[in-house]
């Protein structure tokens, strides 16, 4: 999308309503029933939900019908969902035209609701971030580099304070640290014209989060977490940096014959919980963000 086309959105003056929190922390029911109430329409704002071959792992919700890409639950149109695959050499600013490209073209009568836990997808559109399209070559010749390079070549890379701040599993982790280095080496972003938005953040107490989290991790392997693992090994997926997430990367240890089930499935309830106290310190920044605990402290608000 072009400049022209970015000032004629922001012009228009539609309103997005942003609805994030942690992990687990049930903001897609609660997104659900808000576009019921407001005619509204679901983009998805988690990093890895939308690739094609990562499911379970990612805590996808499931589409009654599929139309055209769009995803529909319960009559609500889902967009942007399981629509690139971890092949591809995805960005934040892809990521963020294609949002754009799909206000442009939102009838008016409809709110768009940006659903998810990654704050800086977000942040990316309605703060409009002043980004430039990477040359995909450059980046991938950047990646194959490091992808030769081993573990303790990342982890020099990486730099002790930061490795210190890692747990066990992801220094030891070649695609983590890839992504730390590629993270590390972007420079900083310059925000736009701030789009009209309310941001909400779905505030779970802490001790109820976890036992979200707990739950959630059990019902994923009793889903077929561990089957769809195998699948991705046994078509070579795994080597993607996509895959270098939780829910995943976990598993390294399992194949490798060095550790068990059970100590794969606390891995993943760890590091999701450390996810969650991180989601939370990137929301805290946005003085505007309104805490909120059920629907009707939405509708209160908009």
């Amino acid at each position: 999308m072009g400049k022209n086309s970015k000032t004629n959105f922001s012009k228009e003056k539609k309103q997005i309503l942003v609805l994030t929190g942690c992990t687990a922390s049930g903001k897609s029911s609660l997104a659900l029933e808000l576009a019921k109430e407001i005619n509204g329409v679901i983009i998805n704002a988690d990093s890895r939900q939308i690739y094609k071959e990562i499911s379970i792992g990612t805590a996808k919700p499931i589409p009654d019908k599929v139309e055209n890409d769009i995803w529909y639950i319960e009559n609500i149109p889902h967009l942007l969902y399981s629509y690139i695959s971890i092949k591809e050499d995805f960005n934040l600013y892809r990521y963020q035209q294609d949002v754009f490209n799909l206000l442009k073209k939102l009838p008016k009568e409809v709110t768009p609701i940006l659903v998810g836990g990654t704050g800086l997808y977000i942040d990316s559109v309605v703060f409009n971030y002043k980004l430039k399209k990477h040359s995909e070559k450059k980046d991938q010749s950047k990646r194959e580099k490091l992808q030769k390079k081993d573990v303790d070549q990342l982890q020099k890379i990486v730099g002790t304070e930061k490795l210190s701040k890692l747990n066990i599993s992801d220094q030891n982790n070649p695609h983590r640290l890839i992504q730390i280095i590629e993270k590390g080496s972007l420079p900083s972003i310059e925000k736009g014209e701030e789009l009209k938005h309310k941001y909400f953040f779905l505030d779970v107490p802490k001790d109820i989060l976890n036992r979200n989290i707990e739950r959630r991790v059990e019902e994923m392997f009793e889903n077929g977490l561990l089957e769809e693992n195998i699948e991705i090994r046994k078509k070579g997926l795994d080597k993607y940096p996509a895959l270098s997430t939780i829910g995943y990367q976990e598993f390294e240890k399992y194949f490798k014959k060095a550790g068990s089930l059970e100590e794969v499935k606390e891995d993943i309830i760890i590091h999701t919980r450390q996810y969650a106290k991180r989601q939370r310190t990137w929301f805290r920044r946005n003085k505007n963000v309104i805490y909120v605990k059920n629907l009707n402290n939405i509708l209160k608000n908009i």
